[in-house]
């Protein structure tokens, strides 16, 4: 009689290791030359092994040349019945391109990987506590419809939170864990700025650089709150509702 395998232990996952675990492909990905399909068979093959998502290839024109966009989804209809429930996605822009990534930018790939598995455990775990029901969306008033499904999406008390964690995890790399800059960094008028684009000033954005719209005071306290937990990569102190 085979055994069953044993449950993965989502709760020993933390942003510092799943960081090294992706950088241990450096030398085999940074400054060579690499298809599309070299470079996601590299990751493809370390991943699967390591972790039980489901791993996805996609094309899109609209991702920068030379860039390998990462971006995740998790599907509580799936996790409901105990299936893989989060999808690692790869988007390449073209399935000709040639690849040659610089350690720097490798290094923004690997942390990019870190903070899309935890914002999807974070999202399994929100689903698991409150028996897989949905939350409503946030009810956007605004006039352009590009703009109102992106508020309604970014608004969701879901998203808040998962974006909460990452957003400080983002500030506590590029204030090197200076709380004191951070706090200053959230409470600055950002419109016109040129900086580098961040899930912070990606939500500024999106509420017209209102800081004192209600979404984005909400979505300050939740980084300020995060903040000790990114220092130490992890989004919950305990296993409740992460294994099961």
């Amino acid at each position: 009689m085979a055994q069953r395998k044993p449950k993965f232990d989502w709760s020993s996952l933390d942003r510092y290791s799943l960081i090294n675990y992706m950088w241990e492909l450096e030398p085999h990905i940074v400054r060579k030359e690499l298809t599309v399909q070299e470079i996601h068979s590299l990751l493809y093959q370390k991943l699967k092994s390591f972790i039980p998502v489901r791993i996805k290839k996609y094309i899109d024109k609209k991702i920068e040349k030379g860039v390998v966009y990462i971006g995740g989804m998790y599907y509580s209809e799936w996790d409901r019945t105990k299936q893989k429930c989060i999808e690692l996605q790869f988007y390449y822009q073209s399935k000709n391109d040639i690849y040659f990534l610089d350690s720097r930018r490798f290094k923004r790939m690997c942390n990019h990987f870190a903070d899309t598995i935890l914002h999807e455990i974070i999202h399994m775990r929100q689903f698991r506590r409150r028996k897989f029901k949905f939350l409503p969306d946030y009810p956007s008033n605004a006039e352009k419809t590009e703009q109102r499904d992106e508020q309604s999406y970014l608004g969701n008390s879901d998203e808040l939170d998962a974006y909460g964690f990452n957003i400080a995890c983002e500030l506590t790399d590029k204030f090197k864990g200076n709380q004191e800059r951070i706090i200053k960094y959230l409470s600055e008028n950002q419109k016109n700025k040129k900086r580098k684009y961040n899930s912070w000033r990606m939500y500024l954005k999106a509420f017209n650089y209102e800081h004192s719209h209600p979404i984005i005071k909400r979505l300050k306290k939740k980084v300020i709150r995060y903040l000790p937990h990114a220092a130490i990569g992890k989004p919950y102190k305990n296993k409740d509702w992460i294994n099961w």
